[in-house]
């Protein structure tokens, strides 16, 4: 009778814990169940991304350095990132970077001639002073692609520049194109600055908004340009064949009441070296351009002799930059030349600059 009790016992005891096994199962396979409809929606909700490309990404990233040319501060360290990795049978992956700013300035002018050429009165503003209320947008877009043969990419910047009532012509001041061969040697062309201007002083690293065509700058200004780079470390090495035309064609007005004659192949050559290091930096570069040839001639109701720039042009200079840490920094510059028109000059400056907060900029 005891046996039959046991029995009994043990069979509804292995039917309990059966019951409450599937239970437990039937538990888990509803939580599975749950978090696969949470998983499709969430693949329904993710936009798609390009035929050939599993991931698109948008994000803050640090901003692409170009090989060979000089970093611009206006932007600011950081721009908007658009990554796309690549699946496994499309090798190259891709980065397109933009960025920009606005900016307003009150401007004044003090200018003075001291030519005494009739006809640089003709041809050139009469200075006197000035003041204004200057405005400038810029954008910067930056593409890079990962290739069997090494990086390319290119750059394009668009400009408007804005002085009272009206609309502004946008401009580009500069479009360029790189191909990194390899990590040190770099091939680049299009238009940008001459790699003959000093990146120091007073013209060459401020922030401010107006320093284009500053009376100190030893910039010689963009150009087109074929630019060869090289660099590894704090230094870098580069060449460049350079374009030395003017921006007019024979017969075509150069200033008021002016037209322009041309002859010479027009065509320039211009070099540098840097060092870059966390305290200390420099810069020497040369150029070189085969400006002569050019003849200004005014026309009525002016009768003056014309501007015969029959001079090739050059320039030579040297900066150096000094960093106080995260608090100062110190830009000397200084060069010589000649214009096309034989004119010979000399500048040089300094730039100190301090930051004062995380906010407020001082130079």
């Amino acid at each position: 009778m005891n046996a039959i009790k046991i029995a009994l016992l043990g069979t509804a005891a292995l039917a309990a814990v059966s019951v409450s096994a599937r239970a437990d199962d039937l538990s888990d396979l509803k939580a599975q169940i749950e978090a696969l409809n949470g998983r499709i929606s969430q693949l329904e909700a993710t936009p798609s991304v390009p035929a050939g490309y599993q991931l698109l990404s948008v994000s803050k990233s640090a901003a692409i350095v170009v090989p060979s040319l000089d970093v611009d501060n206006s932007y600011g360290a950081t721009a908007t990132n658009i990554g796309i990795l690549p699946t496994a049978d499309v090798p190259a992956s891709t980065n397109i970077q933009w960025s920009g700013y606005a900016r307003a300035a009150l401007v004044h002018y003090n200018e003075k001639w001291s030519a005494s050429a009739p006809v640089v009165a003709a041809v050139l503003p009469a200075g006197g002073k000035d003041l204004d209320i200057l405005a400038r947008g810029q954008v910067k877009v930056v593409g890079t692609t990962d290739t069997a043969v090494g990086e390319v990419g290119a750059l394009v910047v668009l400009r408007g520049n804005f002085d009272g009532h009206g609309d502004a012509g946008v401009t580009m001041p500069e479009a360029w194109g790189w191909w990194k061969m390899t990590p040190e040697l770099t091939l680049g062309a299009g238009y940008t600055g001459t790699l003959a201007n000093i990146g120091y002083g007073y013209d060459g690293s401020c922030n401010c908004y107006y320093t284009d065509g500053a009376p100190v700058g030893l910039n010689p200004g963009d150009t087109t340009q074929m630019r060869l780079s090289y660099a590894s470390g704090p230094l870098s090495f580069a060449i460049a064949l350079e374009d030395a035309t003017q921006g007019v064609k024979a017969g075509e007005p150069y200033a008021a009441a002016t037209t322009v004659s041309i002859a010479g192949k027009e065509l320039g050559a211009a070099g540098e070296i840097k060092y870059a290091g966390d305290a200390f930096s420099a810069e020497l570069s040369a150029g070189w351009w085969n400006t002569g040839g050019y003849q200004i001639s005014t026309v009525s109701p002016y009768s003056l002799p014309p501007i015969d720039q029959s001079s090739d042009s050059y320039q030579v200079g040297i900066g150096a930059g000094f960093n106080l840490g995260d608090i100062a920094k110190i830009s000397m510059a200084g060069g010589m030349g000649r214009l096309a028109t034989g004119s010979k000059y000399w500048k040089a400056s300094i730039l100190a600059s301090a930051n004062l907060s995380d906010s407020v900029h001082a130079e």
